[in-house]
């Protein structure tokens, strides 16, 4: 008697990435893990983009912290005018200029205290502060180190609304008509903000871009 051999059949768990709206969702109707996963998924870009507007990282990840608690608390407010990435990276800019505008009335006051922190790209021009890498050279490793800290100089250096434009655009990435959605502007508004905050970047950093 003979022994049929049959195939052995494996079963492969596969990994669905869901779209951020899923998770929304999800988390909307209290679901924690939810929105734990929009935490991981967005959080180094949420840090970017305050740390730039303020210039510094511990204060950037306090921020982090502080807008994360706010868009969880006002999911419902979510309207998928544009994405959900665009729409956190919006709220935390507002944080931001509020802990800096904070930091910046108690420097005036001469006193100190605290603020408590609880706890897919359009293929358009990707701006003109984009660094690109340099090789191994230690003395092209430190060029490119100073033209960074120039590039967030500069920046800090730009008033509110060019500041969060260009954060937006060229440092994030985020697309034109995404951040014109969620900025309540147009499209043409948007793409003239940039060019002016590009053009004042140029005076300030000079030959350097």
């Amino acid at each position: 008697m003979t022994v049929e051999e049959k195939p052995i059949v494996m079963e492969v768990e596969t990994v669905v990435r869901r779209p951020d709206e899923w998770y929304v969702e999800a988390a909307s109707r209290g679901d924690r893990e939810a929105f734990d996963q929009l935490v991981r998924r967005h959080q180094q870009g949420v840090i970017n983009a305050a740390a730039y507007y303020l210039g510094h990282q511990e204060d950037a990840l306090e921020v982090a912290q502080e807008s994360f608690l706010k868009a969880y608390r006002s999911l419902e407010g979510f309207k998928g005018k544009a994405s959900f990435r665009t729409w956190l990276l919006r709220i935390t800019l507002n944080t931001a200029r509020s802990f800096h505008a904070h930091r910046q009335a108690i420097k005036r006051s001469g006193t100190t205290a605290t603020i408590s922190i609880s706890a897919a790209s359009e293929k358009e021009d990707q701006g003109d502060l984009e660094l690109n890498d340099s090789s191994g050279d230690p003395h092209q490793l430190l060029e490119r180190k100073e033209l960074q800290q120039l590039i967030e100089d500069a920046i800090q250096s730009l008033d509110d609304r060019a500041r969060r434009i260009i954060i937006l655009r060229d440092i994030l990435g985020e697309p034109y008509q995404a951040i014109a959605d969620e900025e309540g502007l147009t499209l043409g508004t948007v793409k003239t903000r940039v060019h002016r905050a590009r053009l004042e970047l140029r005076e300030i950093i000079g030959d350097f871009l």
